[in-house]
């Protein structure tokens, strides 16, 4: 045994013999001294995790967890459950996430619901990194945004986690919801000096999924409307694509529309997310044979 393995076993002994204060000689000792072990089993969560035993580190949180739950103290007691998921997160997601789950419900409970805001966005950019449940992942991001909306301060988290809820409600083939989130975050953004600028990217994922509706009228009603509601827009890059795309869509024209792709990702990139719907879009022009072309 290592020598901080073994300053934290040692630490662990002492904390299970002050929660050993009951018995028949409990009259003397006061019995178990739940601060005191919650101390100690702290100090050797800290020895674990500079030793790199995680799941020997949770365990001493969850402790610590317990502790202060006898102690009454439900922010103590979250908080230490969410310490236990962090380091749970670097031997197995499935385990962190169920602290996390805990420590959530007291949260929420409490009427912390920044706190619970943040944490289940964490869970949801924790599952998107590492590419797991896509359902999972989207109904995440949904209930970090229902904490959010409940806690005065936490609009701009709230945004984000729509955003986010409406590109997975895209993908799972929810096209007229995500369309309008992704407007209504728009003209929201429209209203905060500091924001303005991100409308247009709001506007242009919103027309690019008019554009795989694959209605020609109601792609140039949402240029025209992206127009009216912020002027810059038209004269954007953004702006100017979505209305070539649309002319492109409306003619059936492949060859314009890739051109006009084209020359805005030599500039701009196009991210994953977009080039997946406008390839989607790119076929309903050209048909599935021509698919083998790339936008990325």
């Amino acid at each position: 045994m290592s020598g901080l393995a073994g300053m934290a076993a040692a630490l662990v002994q002492q904390a299970q013999q002050k929660l050993q204060g009951g018995g028949f000689l409990s009259f003397l000792t006061g019995g178990p001294k739940y601060y005191e072990a919650q101390d100690l089993y702290q100090q050797a969560a800290n020895q674990c995790k500079l030793a790199k035993d995680w799941q020997e580190a949770a365990n001493c949180f969850i402790q610590c967890a317990y502790c202060a739950e006898k102690q009454g103290s439900q922010n103590d007691e979250a908080n230490f459950l969410n310490e236990a998921g962090n380091v749970l997160r670097k031997i197995s997601t499935s385990q962190a996430v169920e602290q996390y789950e805990k420590a959530i419900a007291i949260y929420s409970t409490g009427g912390r619901f920044q706190q619970a805001g943040k944490l289940l966005m964490s869970i949801a950019e924790l599952f998107e990194s590492e590419r797991l449940s896509h359902k999972e992942t989207k109904e995440y991001y949904k209930r970090a945004g229902e904490m959010f909306e409940l806690d005065e301060f936490g609009k701009s988290s709230l945004s984000k986690c729509q955003l986010k809820f409406a590109e997975y409600a895209a993908k799972d083939g929810d096209l007229q919801g995500a369309i309008k989130i992704f407007e209504g975050e728009g003209e929201k953004a429209l209203q905060n000096t500091m924001l303005q600028y991100n409308a247009k990217e709001h506007f242009f994922k919103a027309g690019i999924l008019h554009l795989v509706q694959g209605d020609p009228v109601s792609v140039n009603l949402a240029v025209e409307k992206y127009g009216a509601l912020d002027p810059r827009f038209g004269s954007s890059r953004e702006g100017e694509l979505l209305a070539a795309l649309a002319q492109a869509f409306e003619v059936q024209d492949t060859e314009l529309f890739l051109e006009k792709l084209g020359d805005y990702d030599a500039v701009t990139k196009l991210d994953p997310w977009k080039t997946e719907f406008l390839v989607k879009v790119k076929d309903q022009i050209a048909g599935p044979a021509d698919g083998d072309v790339d936008l990325s």
